[in-house]
């Protein structure tokens, strides 16, 4: 008896109260995420809070690496607030336009059959210098990698974590240590968008023509990308799991735009098939901005 009244003073009075109301929302079944993180890792991601609506009345662009940038003067996002992700770090106007923020899926859990820790780490050292003070969006589950090999020391993490399961609700709050499970970096870094709070949100180089090939972006994933995946280990990605796999992205994308009906395509490509997101004209969202 005592020891369980010990345990409810403890959970009431010493457990700050955000991390308790995190707990409790877990137990409940409100956040489905893993059980297996530690009390250090719920502190990081309710770390998170901090950013909720930072952005308030900004607009900005989220930077993904499908082919369609080629035809975009990119270095426009000069100035702009920019969420860029993966290996788009190679494009040649990256250190013009500078992120203000960088996303990854997550590594270990998501492409750790794929790649080796030496792969893992050489991307990561070459992102590392090109980001430069971006601020990261990153999975909790590749903490202990990150910080065992000293990548990112004096720059900002934001640790993020995923739902075990999604069952594809809208009421599904936006809560980055409780992401709905995701199958592109793009869910991941439209999230992040919303909770920053931006206005409007406009997607570039978010192409998803898997039709046209597996590895199919603005730069030669033979040369450019140093985490660059064995064409042979993909074979199992056929037409049928890449339309399942879209399936489920373009209805988390419809999920996100009922939020705030704020996100905008601004795909280069005029036969661009996503017809999720209202389409728009990249040049002409610099005009009007100016005017």
């Amino acid at each position: 008896m005592r020891i369980d009244k010990s345990l409810r003073f403890a959970r009431r009075w010493l457990v700050p109260p955000g991390i308790y109301d995190l707990l409790k929302n877990v137990k409940q079944g409100k956040c489905r995420r893993p059980g297996n993180l530690t009390r250090e890792e719920i502190v990081l991601l309710e770390e998170n809070q901090l950013l909720k609506d930072r952005h308030l009345g900004s607009r900005c662009f989220i930077l993904g690496a499908g082919p369609s940038i080629r035809e975009q003067d990119i270095s426009k996002l000069q100035g702009e607030y920019v969420i860029s992700v993966s290996n788009t770090f190679v494009h040649p106007e990256f250190s013009r336009i500078r992120p203000r923020y960088h996303a990854l899926p997550p590594l270990i859990k998501n492409h750790g059959v794929l790649h080796s820790e030496e792969k893992f780490m050489g991307w990561l050292r070459a992102m590392e210098i090109r980001t430069v003070n971006a601020e990261m969006f990153m999975h909790i589950g590749d903490r202990e990698l990150v910080e065992r090999n000293g990548l990112f020391r004096n720059r900002t993490i934001h640790w993020v974590e995923y739902q075990s399961e999604w069952d594809e609700s809208f009421d599904t709050p936006v809560d980055l240590t409780c992401i709905p499970s995701i199958w592109s970096v793009s869910e991941l870094a439209l999230t992040a968008a919303l909770y920053l709070g931006f206005d409007k949100i406009y997607l570039l180089g978010i192409d998803h023509d898997w039709f046209n090939g597996v590895l199919v972006y603005f730069y030669d994933h033979t040369k450019d990308h140093s985490l660059r995946p064995d064409e042979k280990d993909l074979a199992f990605i056929d037409s049928e799991f890449q339309m399942r796999r879209h399936s489920k992205i373009f209805r988390k994308y419809k999920y996100l735009y009922s939020i705030k009906n704020n996100i905008y395509n601004a795909n280069a490509d005029p036969d661009h098939y996503m017809d999720t997101f209202p389409k728009v004209e990249f040049d002409t969202l610099f005009s009007q901005h100016a005017a």
